[in-house]
């Protein structure tokens, strides 16, 4: 496989996983001088001429203005949204207001819906065309996140992170010239995004191997050739270099596509996420400032490895039978509705789920030799990156909570209780029933 290959086009794949793969986005495009080459592809599209084009202050100076300009003289009717901030943290949110915001432009009845800029605008585009099924183009102002292709679109209702079902941009436009301009903290946060790969896929095949869950080794293949590209140029990023933020670029919409492959998050979501969105809920509740999304997962990501290094090497004294066992918890409903306070109510039914029901594994780790194929599968993801601290620090990006401002008791807190934000398990899980993980936790922090 080409290093920097990425689905430049829609396909349909035949994959040895038993499925086939459909990717959905008529047209991606990674290169300089791009947004003139916009109206050109839209013509291909055959989305109409009147469009609704969403951005912010930032996006706007970034891309948004060039853009309108440029539809404008070619004949497009071009309606301007520009976005405002209301909500307590410094960043945008995609909350009920924006979504209203957003929602606001079908007024105008266009043809199609186009996004400038990177996470919060593309999902709150992704989210309302989905529902009001109008198609809509995203040009991307930030290798910052993923979730570009993606089919899914995180949004906060009151204050709780659920992602939505949504279809896919028609076309993703990354132009390079606008990409190298995008604030260095938005590089490291698709930077730092990336390297949590490991541990999610880590997760899956956890999930695989004991409950025996699908699992497609395409859409690892897509990850890990973008991970090895992270790696190489770790060292470029904040510099800014050209061939560095394209190849961050096609790394992210790499992992984008993979979750497009298998119609979920599963090669991109684990343990470091439901990490990254406890500290984001709890502060955004609290009306503290949340940091980056990507910069979370990063730090996150540096210490389930740890964890997971750790694991590994007393993989053979776990106790299965325990964990796969009706045995009492340490948390209850109280502990939760003190640690998730107003959020519970919205977590309840997974909490439930996982307090009451214990975890079913499939015969799988009574089988000799399951310990040793068990740690060589999660090694081979794990270790995708050689050195987590040191692609974090090579590329200038925070490899502590400190660094973004969390209290060390908020973080251990997400450690411990994160893993009731969703159903799936996580390594998290694993250590909590087998009454490990509050000792990992203290080893790490």
């Amino acid at each position: 496989m080409d290093e920097l290959f990425y689905f430049q086009k829609a396909a349909e794949i035949p994959c040895s996983c038993g499925k086939t793969h459909h990717i959905l986005t008529q047209k991606t495009i990674v290169d300089h001088s791009l947004l003139e080459q916009i109206p050109l592809v839209l013509n291909q599209l055959h989305l109409g001429k009147k469009c609704l084009i969403v951005f912010d202050e930032n996006t706007y100076q970034a891309a948004g203005q060039k853009v309108e300009t440029i539809l404008n003289q070619e004949k497009y009717k071009a309606i301007p949204l520009l976005l405002s901030h209301n909500s307590s943290s410094q960043y945008l949110e995609p909350d009920e207001d924006t979504r209203h915001q957003v929602g606001t432009g079908l007024k105008y009845q266009p043809d199609f819906m186009i996004a400038v800029g990177s996470g919060v605008i593309n999902d709150l585009v992704k989210f309302v065309a989905h529902r009001s099924h109008i198609p809509y183009v995203v040009v991307g102002t930030a290798a910052s996140m993923d979730g570009y292709p993606s089919l899914g679109a995180p949004m906060l209702v009151n204050g709780y992170k659920i992602t939505f079902e949504a279809t896919p941009p028609k076309a993703i436009f990354m132009d390079l010239d606008v990409l190298v301009k995008a604030p260095l903290e938005l590089l490291q946060s698709g930077f730092s995004d990336l390297i949590g790969k490991t541990t999610a896929n880590s997760d899956w095949v956890l999930r695989n191997q004991l409950q025996d869950e699908y699992i497609c080794h395409y859409s690892w293949d897509l990850v890990k050739e973008a991970l090895h590209i992270l790696w190489e140029s770790a060292d470029q990023i904040p510099q800014r270099k050209p061939e560095a933020v394209r190849a961050l670029s096609i790394a992210l919409l790499n992992s984008g596509f993979s979750m497009a492959l298998v119609g979920d998050s599963r090669p991109a979501s684990g343990a470091e996420h439901l990490i990254a969105h406890y500290l984001e809920m709890v502060s955004l509740s609290r009306g503290e400032n949340t940091s980056l999304h990507g910069l979370r997962v990063g730090v996150a990501t540096f210490y389930i490895h740890k964890m997971y290094q750790r694991f590994l090497k007393e993989i053979d004294t776990v106790d299965w039978e325990k964990i796969a066992s009706p045995h009492p918890l340490r948390v209850n409903k109280k502990i939760l509705q003190e640690k998730f306070g107003s959020l519970y109510p919205l977590v309840e039914k997974e909490a439930t789920q996982k307090m009451t029901s214990p975890m079913v594994f499939t015969d799988s780790y009574k089988k000799p030799g399951f310990s040793n194929q068990l740690r060589q599968m999660i090694s081979e993801k794990l270790f995708a990156i050689p050195d987590i601290e040191q692609a974090l620090n090579r590329s200038k990006t925070p490899s502590t909570f400190e660094e973004l401002g969390f209290s060390r008791s908020l973080v251990k807190d997400s450690f411990l209780f994160s893993r009731f934000v969703r159903s799936r398990i996580t390594i998290l899980d694993i250590l909590d029933e087998a009454g490990l993980l509050e000792e990992y936790v203290e080893d790490f922090l």
